[in-house]
C-alpha cells in the first residue's frame, strides 16, 4: 500500500476539525509541505502571488496549522520561520548553514528542563528547545562561519 501524501494527510486533519478544504488553503499547505527544513511565510507568500493567492491568506493558513501541531514556528529566526513536525513533542536542531530542521526527542533533555524549572521554585506548564548551529554537512564544508547563533 502506498503512503498517504503529506498534504492529503494535513488535508484531512483539517477536514475532521472542520476546517474547510479550499483552493487557497490547499496551496498553501502544498507549498509548506514541499519545503525542507524552515521555511518563511514570505517564502510562501513570494511563491502564491502569481496564483493570486494573498499575503493575508498565507498568514492566517500557517497560523491554523501552528495552531493544529502540524507546523511549529521557529523562535530562533526573527522572520517568523516554520517547519512542518510530527504530532510526538520534540525540539528541533537549526541548521544556519543550510536551513535544515531536524526534530529530536530526548529524555535527557526533558529531564534538564524540569529539573532547572523546579530548582527555580517553578511549575513548568510547558517548553520550547531550539538549539541553532551548524550540522554535520554544513561543519565539514565550512558552510556559515561567518554567521553566528545566539
Amino acid at each position: 500500500m502506498e503512503p498517504i501524501p503529506a498534504d492529503v494527510r494535513i488535508r484531512d486533519q483539517l477536514s475532521e476539525r472542520g476546517v474547510r478544504d479550499t483552493a487557497p488553503r490547499r496551496a498553501v499547505v502544498e507549498a509548506a509541505v514541499r519545503r525542507r527544513g524552515r521555511f518563511t511565510a514570505n517564502d510562501i507568500v513570494a511563491e502564491l502571488a502569481a496564483r493570486g493567492i494573498g499575503r493575508a491568506t498565507v498568514f492566517r493558513t500557517l497560523d491554523l496549522l501552528v495552531d493544529l501541531g502540524i507546523l511549529a514556528r521557529l523562535h530562533s529566526d526573527s522572520h517568523h520561520a516554520y517547519t512542518v513536525c510530527g504530532a510526538e513533542h520534540h525540539h528541533h536542531l537549526v541548521c544556519v548553514g543550510c536551513d535544515s530542521v531536524e526534530e529530536i526527542v530526548s529524555e535527557s533533555a526533558e529531564r534538564l528542563v524540569h529539573e532547572i524549572a523546579l530548582d527555580a521554585g517553578f511549575d513548568p506548564q510547558g517548553h520550547l528547545l531550539e538549539i541553532v548551529g551548524l550540522c554535520q554537512t554544513c561543519q565539514r564544508s565550512g558552510a556559515g562561519l561567518s554567521q553566528g547563533a545566539d
